[in-house]
């Protein structure tokens, strides 16, 4: 008797279902049974329970479209946070070059400023030394007022003098050249600075000085050295010229130091046809010039 062979026995359905189908299943197959005794027992037909199954499954497929859908939102974010850190690090890096060419432009302008500072401390030191010289030029020509010590001097004719006799213009000329020559560095008479411009002048018996009449007597202010100006004063040749006129016309000449005197700027002359002269470049006036 020939046998048959036994047929292949079938694979339990843990192995070819799904896990999560599988629990799905089995935790609603038990709620199903449970469901069903309970109406058979009421009376009721228990195929009523393939509709929770339909729903079931609709739940389950809303779900897997759920997690699909989250998924491919996620995705999408990643994406989008992706770009956005690359926007980001690309910003970061043109705010770095800006930085760097704003930091090379800021070096730029410290090192024009410094060099304007240069510039400007030279050209003040300059305008200082020139101030300086201006004063001292014009303390020297008398346009400028000064102050010190020196020696005060005072001529008037003599008492009684007829007009051969009295101090004229020359006379207070001859004066003047021998206290410069004694070192006198400022002079006025009777509160006229002396400039290099100035003059004494006679009209009739009176005397103008930078074209203004003093009135006897006659004071001289002279600021210099007070402990050797009436002493070279007195043995210099210009000197010796200036007592013997004085002794000869019996002027009075009263002479003494002064601790501090200050002596006003003389008047400024009105220019009135001078004018600047017109420089010419010497490569333009000898331009074309062939002589040799």
């Amino acid at each position: 008797m020939v046998e048959t062979p036994p047929s292949p026995t079938a694979a339990p359905p843990e192995q070819t279902t799904p896990l999560l189908a599988l629990i799905t299943q089995r935790s609603l197959d038990a709620d199903y049974e449970h469901v069903a005794a309970r109406r058979r027992a009421a009376g009721e037909d228990p195929s009523e329970r393939r509709v929770p199954r339909r729903t079931a499954a609709i739940v389950l497929l809303a779900f897997g479209l759920l997690v699909t859908v989250a998924a491919v939102q996620t995705s999408r974010n990643a994406s989008v946070d992706e770009a956005s850190r690359s926007s980001l690090i690309d910003q970061i890096n043109l705010r770095r070059q800006s930085v760097a060419e704003l930091q090379k432009q800021l070096a730029k302008e410290q090192s024009a400023q410094l060099a304007l500072q240069r510039s400007l401390t030279h050209a003040q030191t300059a305008a200082q030394a020139a101030q300086a010289q201006l004063v001292r030029v014009g303390g020297h020509t008398g346009f400028a007022p000064v102050t010190g010590p020196g020696i005060q001097a005072t001529v008037a004719s003599a008492p009684g003098s007829d007009n051969n006799h009295l101090v004229r213009d020359s006379d207070l000329a001859l004066l003047t050249d021998a206290l410069w020559a004694a070192g006198a560095e400022a002079i006025s008479v009777n509160g006229e600075r002396l400039t290099v411009l100035s003059s004494f002048r006679n009209v009739g018996i009176g005397i103008l000085v930078n074209s203004r009449p003093v009135s006897p007597p006659y004071v001289f202010d002279v600021i210099g050295n007070p402990d050797t100006l009436a002493a070279d004063l007195l043995s210099s040749p210009v000197g010796g010229r200036w007592y013997a006129l004085k002794n000869s016309l019996g002027f009075t000449f009263d002479v003494h130091n002064a601790a501090n005197l200050t002596l006003p700027a003389g008047m400024l002359p009105q220019l009135r046809s001078v004018r600047a002269a017109e420089t010419k470049n010497l490569d333009t006036a000898t331009q074309g010039d062939s002589t040799p």
